[in-house]
């Protein structure tokens, strides 16, 4: 091959590029993914860098019709395209099929005057042989180009160990002056053996943490010197009013314990929406009304009480639960609740539908479940209560096809179920979904990829009555990642309410009642004080820049 040069000129190229990373894009349309991704094709056209660099994990499973999505974007785009794929374009074969014009090598490098720029592909985690041979054979072909700058998908430190150590060698050697990355969701900066790394956070608006999704402009005067700039994603956001009664805020929470301490704490608070969810019915029911008449003399109050669950006892072959929650639904009428949530059936997915033609078939278990509700909500709902059918979630790694996969944690179950009760509970009953986010998020591995959480809210949307919010974090103990954590704040690690607050304030789904379900006290009182805030201040904010808990400067 003939060695190409640069007439690399003595006075200095102003150089400009905008890095787009993490947009875990799904199928659908009507997602704060998708319109994060129209907005960003359209900066890009308007601020005119040299090039756009795509660092991968354009797609939240590598599915066909996301990858087809994502291309017909960034077709719209008036500049040159770099490209290197992230972990997620490895999930399905597609991906790859699809993105392969993207993956050619005049896509990934170019010569931009006295600028190098190379995007080696980093996807699995490593920098394999065949990537280090084609990085060396790349800058020896143009040796007389002495800037250089690298973009990929992981992060030098989270490569696998020798892929680490090539790199940090590789990169001092050749003296590369930036390298940019993405794949942890958050913004970084430090430096690798002397070369500057930059981690950007990409533009998911359900999992990019410490601001607003966006992208990264970088920008060089001079040789050796770098600046970033955030670009966030900054939709219109109107958060009231909400789809409440005149008087009621939708922020609340939901205490699992002693309700009469529950609705007292509930006073002091200033919280006009409260679920209660008591572990047994050994207190005073006297009490509990008397605090909530305090309650209701307050101000308006929207009511909700959590039920126990019915499950599937596989050794008793039947159906238990029924006469715990049947005692706890007397006692819900009595209080004068607006609300029941109860979980979907406790069951194997496999146990409730199985698939033949035409589609997924319910199962006898499936009809007794369906009789069941029958039987215990059509009174509640013939006098107007609400019956709100919440998901649940899958223990750590549970694989799609794994006959542990509880039933109703894929969307398409969950909303079938739901469909089923309403048709059971009759044409005027008030049936819909209590979506929990954080069981939407943490959901057993796959599921948490397959179906992202722009997912959920745009397939539930208005069905939904009610909602759990808390954060998903990591287990000190287990190590595994665990449910009903404090939010610290709007845009945490793995469940960032960006996406949550854009479907929202495009009415995409229902304004109701936020039930925060932090399980340690303090955690819940500041995460029930960060969203009362939030909406207190709500009639300032006309846009996602103005949300709190954005960095300053």
């Amino acid at each position: 091959m003939k060695r190409q040069t640069a007439d690399v000129k003595s006075k200095t190229i102003t150089h400009r590029f905008i890095l787009l990373a993490d947009l875990h894009l799904s199928d659908r349309t009507d997602t704060a993914a998708y319109h994060a991704l129209q907005w960003a094709v359209d900066r890009v056209n308007r601020d005119r860098p040299d090039f756009l660099a795509v660092g991968g994990d354009v797609t939240t499973f590598g599915a066909a019709g996301a990858t087809a999505r994502f291309l017909g974007a960034i077709h719209r785009v008036e500049v040159p395209v770099l490209f290197t794929p992230g972990n997620a374009e490895l999930r399905r074969p597609e991906a790859l099929s699809l993105l392969k014009d993207l993956l050619t090598p005049e896509r990934r490098h170019a010569l931009r005057g006295d600028l190098l720029v190379l995007l080696p592909d980093t996807s699995a985690g490593a920098l394999p042989a065949g990537e280090r041979a084609w990085l060396d054979r790349v800058v020896s072909e143009h040796s007389a180009v002495e800037r250089r700058v690298v973009i990929t998908h992981y992060p030098v430190d989270k490569l696998d160990r020798e892929s680490r150590a090539w790199m940090g060698q590789w990169l001092s050697r050749h003296r590369v002056e930036l390298l940019a990355a993405g794949h942890i969701h958050s913004h970084r900066t430090r430096r690798v053996d002397g070369c500057p790394e930059v981690v950007c956070r990409g533009l998911d608006p359900d999992k990019a943490s410490g601001d607003l999704p966006g992208l990264s402009l970088f920008e060089s005067e001079r040789p050796g010197a770098w600046s970033e700039r955030f670009i966030p994603w900054s939709p219109a956001i109107r958060l009231l009013p909400a789809d409440l009664p005149d008087g009621i805020s939708p922020v609340g929470w939901s205490i699992h314990g002693d309700p009469v301490k529950a609705a007292g704490e509930t006073l002091a608070f200033g919280l006009s929406c409260l679920e209660l969810r008591p572990r047994d019915l050994d207190f005073s029911r006297k009490a509990l009304l008397e605090a909530l008449r305090r309650l209701r003399d307050r101000g308006p109050l929207y009511l909700s009480y959590h039920l126990p669950n019915l499950a599937w006892a596989p050794g008793e072959g039947r159906i238990v639960g029924e006469d715990a929650l049947r005692e706890n639904l007397a006692c819900a009428l009595e209080l004068g609740v607006d609300h029941l949530t109860v979980h979907v059936p406790h069951a194997p997915a496999w146990e409730m539908e199985r698939r033949g033609d035409g589609g997924f078939r319910p199962t006898a278990l499936y009809g007794a479940f369906e009789e069941a509700c029958g039987r215990l909500f059509r009174g509640p709902v013939s006098a107007g209560v609400r019956v709100a059918v919440e998901n649940i979630h899958n223990p750590s790694d549970t694989p799609m096809d794994s006959p542990r996969r509880e039933f109703a944690t894929r969307i398409d179950e969950y909303l079938r179920w739901i469909d089923a009760v309403a048709r059971r509970l009759g044409p005027n009953a008030a049936v819909g979904a209590h979506l929990d986010v954080g069981h939407a998020r943490n959901n057993g591995g796959d599921l948490d990829n397959l179906q992202p959480l722009g997912d959920w809210y745009a397939r539930l949307g208005r069905r939904i009555l009610g909602y759990h919010i808390h954060q998903v974090d990591m287990d000190p103990e287990t190590r595994r990642l665990s449910n009903h954590r404090e939010i610290p704040a709007l845009f945490s690690p793995r469940i960032s309410y960006a996406g949550f607050l854009w479907a929202w304030a495009t009415h995409q789904i229902t304004r109701g009642p936020l039930f925060v379900e932090v399980r340690e006290d303090e955690a819940r009182r500041r995460t029930a004080g960060l969203f009362k805030r939030l909406f207190e201040h709500a009639h300032r904010i006309r846009e996602a820049a103005e949300l709190p808990d954005r960095p300053e400067g």
